[in-house]
């Protein structure tokens, strides 16, 4: 009887074990899922997840941390508790100078720690689940994401007009010059896209809009 309650509880234990694999293995395949996607974007370094995060940094995130990832950015700007912090990089293949752009304040009341509360980016190297990037047409924009909106219009130092268009229920906001979209700003999730570009860019001007 006693042997016979062994088997009975080994055989449990067993069962046990193996739903358990198959419920982490169940969730490893849903988080990779995420990571991957359609477009098999395997690198998380340059996965854009709208209304989350680009790359290794993520909306909310601590900007000092950030700041030891990316190191002394090149252009900052900062009032108010509000600052841009843009690092730049050329990409040779291409002969131009690409940015990664953080717009942070600060995360509560307490004015203890900025957050990361945008995150703008001009490399077609990042790309989305589904491999959207910089590059792509207004029209391929739209079909990625059929809520976007244009929200504003600028001028920027050569007199070229940069159209900026949101999704704001995905957390995803595009810039266009020519038809082609140039930049790509992450925020978060049903809240607009800020008119933070005259402080990234002060010398564009604003356009009314009709």
């Amino acid at each position: 009887m006693n042997s016979m309650k062994i088997a009975i509880l080994l055989l449990s234990t067993s069962l046990v074990a193996c739903q358990s694999s198959q419920n982490s293995q169940h969730k490893s395949d849903s988080v990779a899922s995420i990571e991957s996607g359609p477009g098999k974007i395997v690198d998380s370094r340059f996965l854009i997840v709208p209304g989350r995060s680009v790359g290794d940094i993520s909306l909310g995130e601590d900007v000092e941390i950030v700041g030891k990832m990316l190191g002394k950015p090149d252009v900052s700007d900062a009032a108010m508790g509000k600052a841009w912090g843009i690092w730049y990089r050329t990409d040779s293949s291409i002969k131009q100078k690409e940015e990664i752009a953080i717009y942070s304040a600060y995360r509560d009341t307490s004015m203890r720690v900025k957050a990361v509360k945008q995150i703008r980016i001009t490399s077609a190297e990042y790309k989305t689940q589904d491999g959207y990037r910089i590059g792509m047409a207004e029209s391929e924009t739209k079909q990625t994401f059929p809520g976007m909106e244009k929200v504003s219009a600028y001028l920027n130092e050569q007199k070229d007009t940069v159209t900026v268009f949101d999704s704001k229920q995905d957390g995803i906001g595009i810039e266009f010059l020519s038809g082609k979209s140039v930049a790509l700003t992450v925020h978060p999730a049903n809240q607009p896209i800020n008119a933070t570009y005259l402080t990234l860019h002060p010398e564009w001007k604003a356009l009314k809009q009709k």
